[in-house]
């Protein structure tokens, strides 16, 4: 039978191929692919070729075009559509990235190109024209996993999740479960949330869930983590009697759980949209198998419970659109169109429109069941969810839910009535918290006014934002026992998390560091605030520079003998030089037999060559006897000593007078501690969550650190931050005070005096403490989650720890290796002193040449100043012409 069926399928596809080869042109379909020869791509093709060769679409002739993008690239994505649209295009599949896919649909919107896609992610929040995607809509899929943990009578169970996209997807049942608790009764039904950490070591938080006691567990991940997840809880015996899993990925049932599934005790439980043992299921596979055969794709054969979700809505979003196009093609030929959309004008498709509103009212079968669709949305509005177990054979089906008749069985006896989340609107909220900078603070004038409006800071502002998004009313109350302290004898705590403790208060917040003890006592939000322990000390003034600071690598009394020396060297080189006969030369070499001998060293000479030599810049002249060379030698050593020392001394002189702080992390802070006079004593503020790190740390430098702070005890720790700070700022040097980095840098921005020093010595959070199973708890995640998400939480900081401009502390001298003209003005003040002392000698000199021109020339001062002045404005000429003056003798013998 089959053999026959083959056969005919081939004649077949043999016969349209020479008739459209005729008649029809191909019509172009596009996909877009993050990577080549993906499963997806795959099927991509093979869902073409089998629309080509099914005789049910005769008048209908795909060609699958494949892109390879890369997603985050949107520019080149883009282009590459442009250019596909430009020879003609029936439709777009892809891409996958949110960004391009953004992209894209506003491409496909602009030319009436029907664009369809088929995953979660990408679902765009408003409404297109030409979106088409036959991924279960996630409002409705959200029910049906909230029916399913109804279905399996659950009260309680842990939600752990992957990424924060997971709680949206879930939304609908994590509302419904917030909804049900009570606040006065923690054995009523509560969803606990916990994200999977980065990496692939998740057995903290599976020993976590162990130690929880909670039995039920929903796990949202990617399908290529779950078995690394299952084989890590079972590690942790979490696989046992008392515990159940629920995997919400569509993509589960293609996870290979042979190595877990042996003596199994769990019950683990998962959905799928595809049906393998379903005639029209197996049928598509065995048509798609010879498919591939006939292209000879060097791929495995496809097996039903093995697709994955992407290539199963591959397949059907394909097998609609062909629908599409066989019906249109009834009254009239669809033939694509040549786009413009790079630049204006821009042309659209005159079939798109109707393509797309025809393929939104299809209904028909397909890999994953009845698809129905949003005939205005283009979304997926009916499906079918399979449920299956985990059994030693693989997966058995237990149950089936779609939008329309839910659940088409009960598995318990009982039926579990859905309570409807009601809201917090009609409702407010006491919100505990002190008074302390930024955080919370009174205004100006708040005698004259009421309510919430007598505050201000950053609470302020997140409790108002967070109300906005819960739609709540809230009133703060003031607490004076700071965030609160445990009694040892009764385990009761004071403070904010004793009046959230007793549920005086539904909502503490303040600077409410999230610790193992006050969870143990409270629950908390997710973080709304990263930070860690640090520590405050003060700022190191910057050095005072002086002008003649370059004489400082050297004492005054050194100063006092280099210039003695000095001295003393050129007057014992001019003296030997008159001594020696080696030193008198002759003036004229030409003469063998001169009248006179010349001595070059004369004093002024010696002088300048000593001044040369210490300079390191020489001389031209030089001493030529060996009793001179050897004391000019002796002073050439002497000046290499002194220079290289000067040298040495003003690197090391400019290095230490940097601004430098004593520690410049915890364990200098260690070494300084002491009872010396340069010993730096530290502390922190007493019974809060500072001291309880260094409490209970395991680390022996914090060990000892604490060891030292309970020794010293009131004298080294604090009430609260702001003695911590006065102290520090009072006790200059000698104190530094442990302090969450948030509030270092609120600190630090307005004191000027004071510096963060070293790193974190730990990480943690602030987050809004509030009772165990408080009906809230998930809004207020969510108020949070959505405020992270948008960028609120950053502006907020930004705006209460800032400063203005006019109020911002002056930037440090950076510790660089330039020198600051404070550090060496002295030397071009002596420059511009020896200059004006030359100018000065110069002058002189001018006005005594003069003098000499005019009594020897018979002219006045005048004339000869004019006439020498007129000489040296010229500025040009290296050669001066000298007056002779004939004497009178010479004119009586002419006589």
């Amino acid at each position: 039978m089959f053999g026959f069926s083959f056969m005919f399928i081939v004649l077949i596809s043999l016969c349209r191929t020479s008739r459209q080869e005729d008649d029809n042109v191909p019509l172009t379909i596009v996909g877009l692919f993050d990577n080549e020869n993906s499963f997806e791509q795959q099927m991509f093709e093979l869902a073409v070729q089998k629309v080509n060769i099914d005789p049910m679409f005769s008048n209908v002739f795909l060609k699958a075009k494949i892109q390879i993008v890369d997603s985050t690239d949107t520019y080149k994505t883009s282009l590459k559509v442009c250019e596909n649209m430009q020879s003609g295009i029936g439709a777009i599949f892809g891409p996958s990235h949110l960004e391009s896919s953004n992209i894209v649909q506003s491409l496909c919107e602009t030319v009436e190109v029907p664009r369809i896609e088929t995953s979660w992610e990408n679902t765009p929040i408003e409404n297109y024209n030409y979106y088409f995607n036959p991924y279960p809509e996630p409002t409705i899929l959200a029910k049906g996993y909230t029916a399913i943990v109804h279905d399996m009578d659950w009260k309680s169970f842990t939600l752990l999740y992957q990424r924060p996209e997971c709680l949206e997807r879930l939304q609908d049942l994590i509302q419904d479960y917030s909804g049900e608790s009570k606040p006065n009764d923690k054995q009523v039904a509560a969803i606990s949330i916990l994200q999977l950490p980065e990496g692939d070591n998740f057995r903290p938080i599976l020993k976590d869930i162990k130690k929880s006691l909670e039995g039920h567990i929903v796990l949202d991940c990617d399908a290529d983590l779950i078995l690394t997840v299952f084989k890590q809880a079972k590690e942790v015996n979490l696989l046992d009697d008392y515990h159940s899993f629920i995997i919400t990925s569509l993509d589960a049932h293609t996870v290979d759980f042979s190595g877990i599934v042996h003596d199994l005790r769990t019950n683990i439980t998962t959905v799928r949209l595809i049906d393998p043992s379903n005639p029209l299921v197996e049928n598509i596979v065995k048509d798609l198998n010879f498919v591939q055969q006939r292209m000879n794709m060097n791929i495995e054969p496809l097996k039903a419970d093995k697709l994955t979700i992407n290539s199963i809505l591959i397949y059907d979003a394909i097998h609609v659109f062909a629908q599409a196009l066989k019906g249109l093609g009834m009254t009239k030929k669809i033939v694509t169109e040549s786009l413009q959309c790079l630049n204006s004008p821009f042309t659209s498709w005159s079939n798109g429109f109707k393509l797309i509103n025809f393929m939104r009212v299809i209904e028909t079968d397909g890999l994953s069941g009845i698809l129905r669709f949003n005939n205005k949305t283009g979304h997926r509005s009916y499906f079918t969810l399979e449920m299956v177990e985990l059994v030693d054979t693989g997966f058995k089906k237990i149950g089936l839910w779609d939008p329309e008749r839910g659940m088409t069985y009960t598995r318990t006896s009982q039926e579990m009535l859905r309570d409807l989340f009601v809201g917090n609107k009609n409702k407010t909220f006491i919100v505990a918290s002190k008074i302390t900078e930024p955080y919370l603070m009174l205004k100006e004038g708040h005698a004259k006014l009421v309510g919430n409006d007598k505050y201000e800071g950053y609470v302020a502002d997140l409790i108002q934002l967070i109300a906005k998004e819960m739609n709540i009313t809230y009133e703060f109350n003031l607490i004076s026992d700071g965030n609160g302290k445990r009694d040892k004898k009764t385990n009761k705590w004071n403070g904010i998390i004793g009046e959230v403790q007793e549920m005086r208060a539904d909502l503490g917040v303040c600077d409410l560091t999230i610790t193992h003890e006050r969870r143990s006592a409270v629950d908390f939000t997710m973080p709304f605030m990263n930070l860690g322990i640090s520590i405050l000390f003060s700022k190191p003034e910057e050095p005072k520079t002086n002008l003649f600071s370059f004489t400082q690598p050297l004492s005054f009394q050194v100063w006092i003998f280099t210039a003695t020396a000095y001295l003393g060297l050129s007057l014992v080189l001019f003296f030997l030089a008159r001594i020696t006969p080696n030193e008198w030369q002759n003036p004229h070499p030409c003469n063998p037999h001169p009248e006179e001998l010349e001595n070059s060293l004369s004093l002024l000479n010696c002088l300048w060559f000593s001044m040369g030599s210490i300079l390191c810049q020489g001389s031209d002249i030089l001493p030529r006897a060996f009793p001179t060379r050897l004391c000019a030698a002796m002073w050439w050593f002497f000046a290499l000593i002194m220079t290289q020392s000067y040298t040495a001394n003003w690197t090391a002189f400019l290095t230490s007078n940097r601004m430098e702080t004593p520690i410049k992390n915890v364990e200098d802070l260690d070494k300084k501690g002491g009872t010396g006079s340069d010993a730096i004593k530290y502390g922190c503020v007493t019974d809060q969550s500072t001291a309880s790190f260094f409490q209970n740390s395991d680390v022996n430098l914090y060990q000892k650190m604490w060891s030292s702070m309970e020794l010293n005890g009131d004298s080294v720790m604090v009430s609260d931050n702001k003695q911590g700070v006065d102290r520090v700022r009072k006790e200059r040097n000698h104190y530094a005070f442990f302090m969450e980095s948030s509030s270092i840098e609120y600190e630090v921005q307005r004191n000027c005096d004071l510096t963060e020093v070293g790193y974190w010595l730990d990480n943690k959070a602030y987050g809004i403490a509030m009772p165990f199973n408080a009906p809230h708890r998930t809004s207020v995640n969510m108020a949070v989650l959505r405020l992270s998400e948008s960028g609120a939480l950053m502006q907020l900081k930004n705006q209460w720890w800032s400063v203005s401009n006019d109020k911002k502390c002056k930037d440090p001298k950076k510790d660089s290796a330039a020198l600051d003209v404070n550090e060496v003005g002295g030397m071009f003040v002596i420059l511009i002193f020896g200059c004006l002392i030359a100018f000065l000698f110069s002058i002189l000199e001018f006005l005594w040449n003069i003098r000499k021109v005019a009594v020897e020339e018979k002219l006045t001062l005048c004339e000869a100043f004019m006439v020498e002045l007129k000489f040296v404005l010229k500025c040009h000429g290296t050669s001066k012409p000298v007056r002779r003056i004939e004497d009178s003798s010479s004119d009586i013998t002419d006589k």
